[in-house]
């Protein structure tokens, strides 16, 4: 039980700023609230695991509670009022529906909440840091991180996601750590609103001490639960769980996606509301969740586990000490594959979906980087979300493209080398599957017909020759239509010669689309045809924040080459990771005509060498690290 000395204190904003409710680290996971928060948590309890053979546990528990048994409710319903009468004389429908639903939630008899707990992990340590340790930045830091091995840091936004699912942006922590100290304590996201001195608080509130400080013992808000204190590791409670009647099998497919082979190999068991995710249950889970997959997972597992069609690939890595290590390859073809290579470290955490390795092989397959070197030397590479190895972050940029260049060498030879001991008939499947206008906007799951006739037909082969690539990049000309795929393609709707009449038909000579006339189209239906757009490359990024309160930031990008149309996308960095960044203005002096929509500003030009300067005003008030994406057309 908590003394009476423990309350919750919303400090003064000593006339500083004023914070509203559109909350930017929280509202950064409103779109994904159940696969954010299991990616985030997961990956937080992996990095933490105690080296000692056994599986890191996990467990997501729901369950109903009093709100009175919620500590000092009635300071925290004190909170509620207040804040809504401030925001109701500030006219803010957002914030005045936010608290009236708060106030709500807290009058009923029962409450649903959520209880997420880590096992066999090293604990929130440094509680009785008052600064710089694990366990300040996730309760109090503002644009700091509690990961590590990334240059220069990162300001991490993940420790947000479990408000995003509480209906009152209440969270409990209480940590027994591995070296025995016990801490504890309540943090509430709130808005600013004037306390009982008539002062304007900064928004958000701690249960705890004096001054703010933790408890310095372990704490359950869940009835039902208790935390043996040799036993170290995290609980979190949140208050007033949001989930949905979905929530478990949306979260469960999200751990088998992002940590599919930690689960295989059997370090990291999950506990979801009574669904175990383990070796033992992942047949079954694989089955019953497959609609719930939205990364490869099923084809992944299936790769892992048939022996007789998958053929496995090792290559030991040994030239450089900073590098050594082992690479494992499990490849398997298959008509429905999704042609992708999960890359996965020796946590057993997937970093990314590899694609571009082969556009006609239909195939998937799981890289496992095994070695401490290798490992260590590839996180330093990784982006602060952990999907990404980047060049960039290299000091020896030549040794880490390098790297990079003999992995993806590895898995294309690995691949020709199976299909050459493929038999020709498993290798040529149906050729409309892979000419299909339509195929690549197909799911992986998505079933497939063959349609089979017993009439033999007379098949004409036409032969069009290729025209050759343009020494510029077009023009975009008028009635065209671009349109943005995931890929980074460029859908482009014109007239480039398909299904015209008379002299603008089927030709095979000199015209750009086709005709037997010289052109430079030849045919009269609109069609869409891809056009891909080259990743551009910086020598160096350079993000700086402006005014950190309107959101105001600088970033100085310095291309590797030069580029027309180019389009640079901008996302916010979390713990395991990355978010599309909202953007409300942007400006380049020497792009006047650029645009911008959510994260992307278009129309920019890129010179090579020469750094292109822009200001943006994101829809984040706070410290953030900004991970920056450009493709376009190279000159």
């Amino acid at each position: 039980m908590f003394n009476l000395i423990q309350k919750w204190n919303f400090p003064s904003n000593n006339y500083g700023q004023i914070l509203g409710i559109a909350d930017s680290g929280v509202e950064t996971f409103k779109g994904t609230p159940i696969k954010s928060l299991a990616r985030e948590i997961c990956q937080n309890s992996l990095d933490a695991a105690l080296e000692n053979g056994e599986p890191t546990r996990i467990e997501f528990k729901t369950f109903e509670i009093d709100p009175h048994k919620i500590p000092d409710l009635s300071n925290l319903e004190d909170a509620f009022k207040r804040a809504l009468d401030f925001w109701s004389q500030q006219q803010s429908s957002k914030a005045k529906n936010f608290f009236k639903q708060a106030l709500e939630v807290i009058r009923k008899p029962s409450i649903t909440c959520l209880r997420i707990s880590d096992f066999n992990t090293s604990g929130l340590v440094g509680s009785h840091e008052e600064y710089n340790s694990a366990w300040c930045n996730l309760t109090k830091s503002a644009g700091a991180s509690d990961k590590f091995g990334s240059h220069g840091g990162s300001f991490g936004i993940g420790k947000f996601a479990p408000y995003a699912c509480s209906a009152l942006r209440t969270v409990f922590y209480s940590t027994s750590d591995k070296e025995g100290l016990c801490a504890s304590q309540g943090v509430s996201r709130l808005t600013s609103f004037k306390n009982k001195k008539n002062e304007i608080t900064q928004g958000t509130g701690y249960y705890g001490n004096d001054k703010n400080s933790p408890m310095y013992k372990q704490y359950s808000l869940d009835p039902a639960y208790s935390r043996n204190s040799n036993n170290s590791g995290t609980d979190i409670y949140i208050t007033a769980f949001t989930g949905d009647k979905e929530w478990q099998q949306q979260m469960i497919a999200s751990v088998i996606d992002g940590f599919l082979y930690a689960i295989f190999n059997g370090t990291l068991v999950v506990n979801i509301d009574g669904t175990i995710i383990s070796k033992e249950t992942l047949p079954n889970l694989m089955i019953s969740h497959k609609e719930y997959f939205n990364e490869h997972a099923d084809e992944y597992y299936q790769t892992l586990t048939d022996e007789k069609l998958s053929k496995t690939f090792t290559k030991e890595l040994t030239d450089d000490p900073e590098t050594t290590g082992k690479l494992t390859l499990k490849l398997m073809i298959m008509p429905s594959f999704s042609r992708r290579v999960a890359m996965i470290r020796q946590t057993g955490m997937k970093i990314k979906d590899k694609g571009n390795i082969n556009a006609l092989i239909p195939f998937a397959g799981t890289l496992f980087i095994e070695g401490d070197a290798i490992n260590s030397y590839l996180r330093s590479l990784e982006n602060p979300q952990h999907l990404e190895w980047e060049v960039e972050r290299a000091e020896n940029k030549s040794k880490a493209n390098r790297l990079l260049k003999i992995v993806l060498r590895f898995i294309k030879t690995s691949l020709d080398e199976m299909k050459n001991d493929e038999s020709e008939e498993a290798l040529n499947p149906t050729v409309g599957e892979y000419l299909s206008a339509n195929d690549f906007d197909k799911s992986p799951n998505q079933e497939r017909t063959e349609a089979l006739q017993d009439s033999i037909k007379d098949i004409k082969i036409h032969v069009n020759e290729i025209a050759p690539k343009p020494s510029a990049t077009p023009t975009r000309e008028p009635g065209k239509t671009l349109v943005e795929d995931e890929e980074g393609d460029i859908i482009i709707t014109d007239f480039p010669g398909e299904g015209g009449n008379g002299s603008q038909g089927q030709g095979n000579h000199d015209g750009y689309g086709g005709g037997r006339n010289l052109s430079d189209g030849g045919g009269n239906v609109p069609v869409e045809h891809h056009k891909k757009l080259s990743a551009i490359s910086a020598t160096s990024i350079r993000n700086m924040v402006r005014n950190k309160a309107t959101g105001e930031y600088t970033i100085v990008f310095t291309p590797c080459s030069s580029a027309m149309d180019v389009i640079l996308e901008v996302y916010m960095s979390a713990e395991s990771q990355n978010y599309e960044a909202s953007i409300l203005a942007a400006s380049c002096s020497e792009c006047p005509d650029l645009k911008f929509n959510k994260n992307r500003i278009t129309n920019l030009v890129f010179t090579e060498k020469k750094a292109l300067r822009l200001n943006i005003q994101l829809d984040y008030h706070d410290y953030c690290s900004l991970e920056v994406k450009a493709y376009g057309n190279q000159v």
